[in-house]
């Protein structure tokens, strides 16, 4: 997935690459027209930018409650489950305790294949 997506950013990068001078003069010039647009949007729509202002005014002060009353669940959570630490780590499977002992046999860990000994030497 991560190639497919380098390799689709990269060939958006090469399209908008110019391919001579003229077209990198073309190119500039249509940026600077566009930079230039939005620098004046909001004089020219200043209804539309009041919104929007406020508009993310209200996303941050919902983002901020968000935080704040997750912040106070977790707190919560966290003070009444507290464990002393023996505990956790007897609640562990016992595969993930230090302790525990290997169950496997001398049978077990012998490989079931072998190289076979035909005398060729390779």
């Amino acid at each position: 997935m991560f190639l497919i997506r380098t390799a689709f950013w990269l060939s958006l990068l090469i399209l908008l690459l110019p391919t001579d001078e003229q077209d990198q003069r073309v190119v500039y010039g249509n940026a600077e027209a566009a930079v230039s647009d939005l620098r004046t949007f909001c004089t020219r729509n200043p209804d539309v930018c009041e919104a929007s202002k406020s508009a993310a005014h209200t996303f941050s002060l919902k983002a901020k409650f968000g935080a704040k009353m997750l912040m106070e669940f977790w707190n919560e959570k966290a003070g009444s489950t507290v464990t002393p630490a023996s505990d956790r780590a007897n609640r562990r499977p016992s595969f993930f305790r230090r302790d525990a002992q290997s169950t496997l046999t001398a049978e077990d860990m012998r490989p079931s294949w072998s190289i076979p000994s035909d005398g060729s030497g390779v």
